[in-house]
C-alpha cells in the first residue's frame, strides 16, 4: 500500500534542516573567532612581554650639553624603535623622564627611563701673570692680575667681595701685607650656579723701594720735525680699527693678538712701511722727535722708570693720547699720555716713520 506523503511537511523538514546546517555554520564560526581572538591575545602578550630594552649604566647628563637619546640604549631585545623622547630639557638640573616606544608587528610597547642633568664642570680661571712684582708701601688691586673668569654653562663670572647662595661669583683673599717686603699668595676662588668651584692662586713679591729712582731724561737725537714718509691719518685710522684686540705676548696678529712692538710693526706695514720689530730696535727707526713737536701717527718708546732699557712701544693719535697693546687684561686700549706717565714709564724715544 503506497504511503502519501503530505507536500507541507516535507517542505517544513527541509526548513528544519537548513536552520540547522545555518545554526552549526553560525556556531563554527563563533568558535573560530573566539579561538582566533584567545590564540592573538596570547600571540601580543608573548610579543609585548619579549620587547624590552636596556639602556647604559651612565645616566647623568652634563648640564647645558646637547644629548642624542639614542646613546642611552645599551640593546633592543625585540623589535625596533618607533619612537622616542628626542629632545633632553639640559638648562636645568634635576630628573628627566625619557620614553621609548619599541615595535614588532602590530605590537607597540612604552619603556621609560630616567636620567640626571648635572653640572660638573668648575669654572676656569686665566689669570695675567704667575706672579707680579710691587713696591712696599703700594697699594695693589688683587683684581688687576686676573684676566678672566669663565663657566661653559654661566659665561663670565663677576667678582663679589663675599661668598654667595645661589649664584656664581668668585672672589680673592690673600696674605698680603704691602707694608713689609716679603713673599706673599692670592687665591682666587671661582664657584658657579650649580656649586662647582675652581682655585687658582698667583705669588705676590713685595720688594723694597730703591732708595733713588733713575729717571731717564728724554733727549731727542735730533731737531728734524719735517713729514712723515707715510699718510699719518691711515696710521691713526689703523691703529683706532683694532681697538680692543687682543694682547698676547710675541703677537703681531689681529687674528691672535699682538704685544705693544708687535702692534705698531703691524700697523705700521697695513700703511705699507716695514719697521723693525722690538721696542729696542724700534727706537731707532725712522728719525728722532722733540716731544714739542710730536704729531699723530708718531711713535713713542717707553722705559719703566728706574730702568733705561726700552720696553713697550705705543703710537701717538693726537689730543695726548695714545694706541698701545698693554697688557693680557685689556688688551689694546687708548690711554692718556700723561696717565701713562704718572703709571710708572718714561719717553725713551720719539720716531717719525
Amino acid at each position: 500500500m503506497e504511503t502519501f506523503k503530505d507536500p507541507s511537511s516535507v517542505v517544513s523538514n527541509k526548513r528544519i534542516n537548513k536552520t540547522k546546517l545555518m545554526i552549526g555554520v553560525l556556531s563554527l564560526v563563533f568558535v573560530s573567532s573566539f579561538v582566533y581572538f584567545i590564540y592573538n591575545d596570547v600571540r601580543k602578550q608573548k610579543i609585548y612581554e619579549s620587547l624590552n630594552i636596556s639602556f647604559a649604566s651612565n645616566k647623568e647628563i652634563e648640564y647645558g650639553s646637547d644629548y642624542n637619546p639614542m646613546d642611552l640604549i645599551k640593546n633592543v631585545s625585540e623589535g625596533s624603535i618607533k619612537s622616542y623622547t628626542e629632545k633632553v630639557d639640559t638648562s636645568t638640573v634635576g630628573t628627566k623622564e625619557l620614553v621609548f616606544e619599541v615595535q614588532k608587528d602590530d605590537v607597540v610597547k612604552q619603556v621609560s627611563v630616567e636620567v640626571v642633568v648635572k653640572d660638573t664642570k668648575a669654572p676656569t680661571i686665566e689669570l695675567s701673570d704667575a706672579e707680579v712684582n710691587i713696591y712696599a708701601g703700594d697699594d695693589f688691586d688683587l683684581n688687576s692680575n686676573i684676566a678672566k673668569v669663565n663657566d661653559v654653562v654661566d659665561g663670565d663670572i663677576a667678582y663679589s667681595d663675599a661668598e654667595l647662595e645661589n649664584d656664581s661669583y668668585y672672589l680673592v683673599t690673600t696674605d698680603l701685607d704691602n707694608s713689609t717686603v716679603g713673599n706673599y699668595v692670592a687665591t682666587v676662588k671661582a664657584v658657579d650656579n650649580n656649586g662647582n668651584v675652581n682655585e687658582a692662586s698667583y705669588k705676590i713679591n713685595v720688594v723694597a723701594k730703591p732708595k733713588v729712582a733713575t729717571v731717564k731724561k728724554y733727549a731727542p737725537k735730533s731737531t728734524y720735525n719735517g713729514p712723515a714718509s707715510v699718510d699719518t691719518s691711515s696710521v691713526v685710522g689703523a691703529a683706532q680699527s683694532l681697538l680692543g684686540s687682543r694682547y698676547v705676548r710675541g703677537g703681531s696678529n689681529p687674528n691672535t693678538g699682538f704685544d705693544c712692538s708687535g702692534f705698531v710693526q703691524y700697523i705700521y706695514s697695513a700703511v705699507g712701511k716695514n719697521i723693525s720689530r722690538t721696542s729696542r730696535s724700534q727706537e731707532n727707526d725712522g728719525v728722532a722727535i722733540d716731544r714739542q713737536n710730536l704729531q699723530p701717527g708718531d711713535i713713542i718708546i717707553w722705559t719703566k722708570k728706574g730702568s733705561s732699557t726700552p720696553s713697550h712701544s705705543s703710537i701717538y693719535v693726537g689730543d695726548n693720547t695714545i694706541i698701545h697693546a698693554i697688557n693680557s687684561r685689556k688688551g689694546v686700549q687708548q690711554t692718556n699720555l700723561n696717565a701713562w706717565e704718572s703709571y710708572g714709564y718714561n719717553i725713551d724715544a720719539i720716531r717719525r716713520i
